[in-house]
């Protein structure tokens, strides 16, 4: 569920937007999970000081930190060549979008002091391993991360899975259900608003349990028949 957003300046990114978007937001005992580009110290610190933990993924946009935790990791699987069920190790299987996938994931909490994690307050540093088939096709694919909370491997495997939820659920949703993409709205605040709009409009359909369709056909419901969509507007109070 959108609970809120934020306008990125035209000359700007996400960056810039993210600080701002967590002011507006509680947070508090939250875990707030962000793709690469967020995984900023500012970003980081902002969190913190509004007593919740992250979880950033890392990349190259961070090349000391990302370097440290390849290196970590390279020599953890040296050292461990066989894995076993433990805190420091999970792993899942599942399907997504008609592939097969097998998720691993290993975690050290033992974080050496004045190593560039600890200069991030990281407790946790993760790696996770992706393996995805379709059809005849493989793919492999490995992530870092890092989290200002003590995490166990199966909670990181959660919350990277929730987290890509919010593409599929969300963002996937508004595209598809909404045709938010191909809109051209561009005058004034005309953009802001209809994304406000379209995503309230989303919360009320998903709150909704009534009937058993997909969000684009709720929607035409709520076309259709007046008692449906005085009925949806209705869980606004909720």
């Amino acid at each position: 569920m959108s609970l809120g957003q934020y306008k990125v300046d035209a000359k700007s990114n996400e960056v810039t937007a993210i600080p701002e978007l967590l002011k507006l937001l509680e947070i508090n005992g939250s875990l707030v999970t962000i793709d690469a580009m967020g995984c900023q110290k500012k970003i980081a610190d902002a969190i913190l000081k509004k007593d919740a933990d992250y979880l950033l993924a890392v990349k190259g946009n961070q090349k000391k930190l990302y370097g440290e935790l390849a290196r970590t990791f390279d020599q953890y699987w040296q050292d461990n060549p066989e894995d076993a069920p433990c805190e420091e190790f999970a792993e899942q299987e599942g399907t997504s979008h008609g592939r097969v996938e097998h998720r691993r994931c290993w975690v050290i909490n033992d974080i050496a002091e004045g190593s560039n994690a600890a200069g991030w307050e990281a407790k946790t540093i993760a790696a996770v391993q992706l393996d995805s088939q379709k059809k005849s096709k493989g793919n492999t694919l490995i992530r870092y991360f890092i989290s200002s909370r003590k995490l166990t491997a199966e909670e990181v495997l959660e919350a990277t899975r929730k987290h890509w939820l919010v593409e599929n659920q969300l963002h996937w949703v508004l595209d598809v259900a909404f045709d938010e993409d191909r809109c051209r709205a561009r005058e004034g605040f005309a953009a802001e608003n209809l994304a406000v709009s379209r995503q309230v409009t989303l919360n009320l359909l998903k709150l909704d349990t009534s009937v058993k369709a997909g969000i684009k056909n709720k929607r035409k419901n709520c076309g259709w028949s007046e008692d449906y969509m005085m009925k949806v507007l209705g869980l606004i109070n909720m």
